[in-house]
């Protein structure tokens, strides 16, 4: 068993060996484990293994905290939204509640100073009816 961890360890060896790249006298790029003599040569840096090209992960810490970011941040939005369809149900009643007043009455005022100013009815009853579409989906 020993011989054959051995005999294992000494095949791998020689593909850790350093590999070097130059170029000859006729212009050729040249690769090899040894260059020639006065040849400017650079070495190569052996490719990595297919799982090591990925990027490190990112500490346990740091996931944690986006994780707790982001849950914060989609709670927040909830509720504003929550809050948002709130407000949104009251203005529907509301506008609802005053259409079915002026479509009811003759004639459609509001007090100014203490006087009563006319409105048009139909522009009111726009108004109102744009108002109950808005907030009434």
């Amino acid at each position: 068993m020993r011989h054959l961890l051995l005999i294992l360890a000494l095949a791998a060896w020689p593909a850790s060996a350093q590999i070097y790249k130059w170029v000859d006298e006729n212009g050729r790029v040249q690769y090899g484990e040894k260059p020639p003599a006065g040849a400017k040569s650079a070495p190569l840096r052996p490719p990595q293994p297919s799982g090591a090209t990925q990027p490190p992960a990112q500490d346990v810490a740091g996931q944690e905290r986006d994780f707790r970011r982001r849950q914060l941040e989609r709670g927040q939005e909830e509720e504003r939204q929550a809050s948002q369809a709130q407000a949104n149900r009251a203005r529907c009643e509301r506008a609802k509640e005053e259409l079915a007043f002026v479509e009811s009455v003759g004639a459609v005022y509001r007090r100014e100073k203490g006087e009563k100013v006319y409105l048009d009815r139909s522009a009111e009853i726009e108004r109102l009816r744009a108002q109950v579409s808005r907030y009434c989906r």
